[in-house]
C-alpha cells in the first residue's frame, strides 16, 4: 500500500489571530517541513495552503516560503491549492468562487512559482458547480470526503452506498458526526483507487481521491495526545484500511488530510473536543516526535506518495462517483457554516454589494474592479462566521476572525461607491443577543452559585463577573433605532468582556466534552 499524508495549513482560523501567526508558522508548518527534509529526505508529501496563508508567510516569515520552495522544487513536496481566503464554495455563487481561487493561484505562482494542479475543496463542502470551479481554474485532481459519498444519493434518489447509509447517515445536522456503526472492510476500493466518474460531470478529466474521517480523525487525536489514541491503534486502523484484495493492484491510503495547525500546536482542539475555550494555539512540542514515529511506522509498511501521483498513476475505480448538495465533511453540512448569526448578519449586505458590483462591472477600470471582487470574496471566508450557536453548543464566534470578513466587505463597498444599508433587514443588536446570551447566562448562574456558597476571593470575582455581563449585554448605539450592521468595535468590547467574566467564574461548560 502506498501512503499519502496531506497537511492543510490555513491561517485565517477561528480564534487565530495576527499575533500569533508567525508562532503558528513556525511551530507547525515550518516545523513539518523541516521534519520531512531532515528525518526523511526523498519522502514524498502533501502541502497545502491557502493564498492568504502563502501571502502571510512570505511577509511575516519568507525563511519558511524558501524551505517550503525548496521542498516543491525537489520533488518531496507537491503543493496543494485552495481558494484565497477559505469560503465555503458551496455556499456562493460559482463566479465568486472563481474569483477567489484566482486570487489563490497568483499567490501560488507569485510566492512558490507553482500553479498546483490538486485542490483541497474548504470543509469538502458540496455543490456540483464545485467541480466546475476546479476544472476551470486548471486544477486536475480533487480530494473528496468518503463518508459524505457513503450518505449520498444518485440521480434517481437512491442511497450510493446501501449498507452504510442505512447504518450510519443521520438527517439531523451536526458539527462532527464521528461515530461509524459500520464497519467499512478494509480493502475498500473508494479509499484505495481514484475515480474519474462524478455524477452530472460532462469530462472525465478530473480526479477525485477520497479521504476518510475514519482514519484521519484519528490522525488528529494522536497528534493532540488524546487518551486511547496512541501510535500503535493508529497503526493498527492504518494496517486495517491497507488490506487489499488477492487480484488487486497496489492501491493508496490518506493516513491524514487534516489542520496541519495540530501538528505543533494544539490549535482550536481543546474548546472543540475538551471544553477549553481560552486554550488555543498553545504549544505541542511532543508532536514533533509524533510525526517522526508515524512517518518512520507507516515508511516499513509502505511507500509514501503525492496525491498528485495517486490520482493520475493508479488504475481509476470503475464506480461512478456521488455527493449530495449541501454536503460537507465531518457528516456536517455545507449549509451549515451559512446560517450561523455572524453568516446571516453579513448575507444581505454582501449581496447588496455584489448586485452593485455586477451592474457596475463593465463600467470599472479593471483594477478596481478586481479589488472589489477580492475584498467582497474575502469577506465569504468560513470561520469568520463561525462556529454556529447552539442551545447545546453556544460557542461565540471570535471578534477577530468577525472583524476579518466585516473590514473587507466594507472595502468592497466602498469600492462599488455604497449600497443603501439602511433599508437591509438585519439587526446588529439581535445578533449580538444570539450569540453573546447563552454563555451570558451560563456564567451568571454560575457567579450566583459562588455567591451563594462560594469563598471570599471567589466573591469578589463573582461580582466582578457579573459587572461585566451587565457590560456586554449594553445596547449598541442606536438607541430604539435598529442598527443594521455590527462594527466589530461594538462586538469586540461585549465579546471580550464576556470571556474575562466566564473566565473570572473559573469557566463554563459551553459543550459536552
Amino acid at each position: 500500500m502506498k501512503y499519502i499524508a496531506i497537511f492543510h495549513a490555513n491561517l485565517n482560523y477561528a480564534y487565530l489571530t495576527p499575533d500569533r501567526y508567525e508562532f503558528v508558522i513556525r511551530n507547525a508548518y515550518e516545523m513539518i517541513i523541516d521534519t520531512m527534509q531532515e528525518r526523511f529526505a526523498g519522502t514524498p508529501y502533501v502541502f497545502e495552503a491557502s493564498g492568504y496563508t502563502i501571502e502571510q508567510m512570505a511577509m511575516r516569515t519568507p525563511n519558511v516560503i524558501n524551505k517550503l520552495k525548496s521542498a516543491i522544487d525537489c520533488g518531496q513536496c507537491e503543493f496543494m491549492g485552495s481558494p484565497y481566503a477559505h469560503p465555503m464554495l458551496a455556499n456562493f455563487p460559482k463566479e465568486d468562487g472563481l474569483w477567489s481561487l484566482r486570487f489563490a493561484l497568483e499567490c501560488y505562482e507569485k510566492y512558490l512559482g507553482v500553479r498546483p494542479s490538486s485542490f483541497w475543496n474548504p470543509e469538502c463542502g458540496w455543490h456540483s458547480q464545485v467541480a466546475e470551479q476546479v476544472i476551470e481554474s486548471g486544477y486536475e485532481n480533487l480530494l473528496g470526503d468518503f463518508e459524505a459519498f457513503s450518505h449520498a444519493h444518485n440521480p434517481q434518489g437512491k442511497p450510493v452506498r446501501p449498507q452504510i447509509y442505512e447504518s450510519d447517515y443521520t438527517a439531523k445536522p451536526a458539527f462532527y458526526n464521528f461515530s461509524f456503526e459500520y464497519d467499512l472492510p478494509g480493502d475498500e476500493a473508494a479509499i484505495h483507487f481514484p475515480f474519474n466518474r462524478l455524477y452530472g460531470m460532462k469530462t472525465d478529466a478530473l480526479r477525485l481521491f477520497l479521504r476518510t474521517d475514519r482514519v484521519a480523525q484519528f490522525g488528529v487525536r494522536y497528534f493532540m495526545g488524546m487518551q486511547g489514541y496512541s501510535l500503535d491503534k493508529y497503526l493498527d486502523l492504518i494496517d486495517k484500511y491497507s488490506a487489499q484484495t488477492q487480484n488487486q493492484p497496489e492501491g493508496a491510503l490518506i493516513i491524514f488530510a487534516d489542520d496541519a495547525e495540530y501538528i505543533g500546536t494544539n490549535g482550536w482542539f481543546r474548546l472543540k473536543y475538551q471544553n477549553e475555550p481560552d486554550r488555543v494555539f498553545e504549544p505541542t512540542p511532543e508532536s514533533h516526535q509524533r510525526l517522526i514515529d508515524l512517518v518512520r511506522a507507516c515508511s516499513q509498511r509502505g511507500e509514501f506518495t503525492t496525491f498528485e501521483r495517486a490520482c493520475r498513476q493508479l488504475p481509476v475505480t470503475t464506480e461512478t462517483l456521488a455527493f449530495d448538495d449541501d454536503s460537507a465533511w465531518h457528516g456536517a453540512r455545507a449549509s451549515t457554516w451559512a446560517t450561523t448569526p455572524m453568516a446571516k448578519l453579513l448575507r444581505p449586505w454582501q449581496e447588496r454589494v455584489r448586485a452593485k458590483l455586477k451592474a457596475l462591472e463593465s463600467s470599472l477600470a479593471p483594477e478596481q474592479k478586481k479589488r472589489a471582487w477580492f475584498h467582497l470574496t474575502n469577506s465569504y471566508n468560513s470561520d469568520g462566521q463561525w462556529p454556529p450557536t447552539l442551545p447545546e453548543a453556544p460557542h461565540i464566534v471570535h471578534p477577530y476572525n468577525y472583524s476579518y470578513c466585516f473590514e473587507h466587505l466594507l472595502q468592497a463597498d466602498l469600492l462599488v461607491g455604497g449600497v443603501d444599508r439602511e433599508t437591509l433587514s438585519t439587526d446588529a443588536a439581535q445578533t449580538i443577543e444570539h450569540i453573546l446570551e447563552p454563555q451570558q447566562k451560563l456564567v451568571l448562574e454560575k457567579a450566583e452559585h459562588i455567591l451563594q456558597s462560594g469563598q471570599d476571593a471567589e466573591k469578589v470575582k463573582a461580582l466582578e463577573a457579573q459587572t461585566l455581563i451587565k457590560k456586554s449585554r449594553e445596547t449598541p448605539p442606536g438607541g430604539e433605532t435598529r442598527v443594521r450592521i455590527l462594527y466589530p468595535s461594538e462586538y469586540l468590547v461585549r465579546a471580550n468582556a464576556l470571556v474575562e467574566a466566564r473566565r473570572l467564574v473559573g469557566g463554563v461548560e459551553i459543550e459536552e466534552s
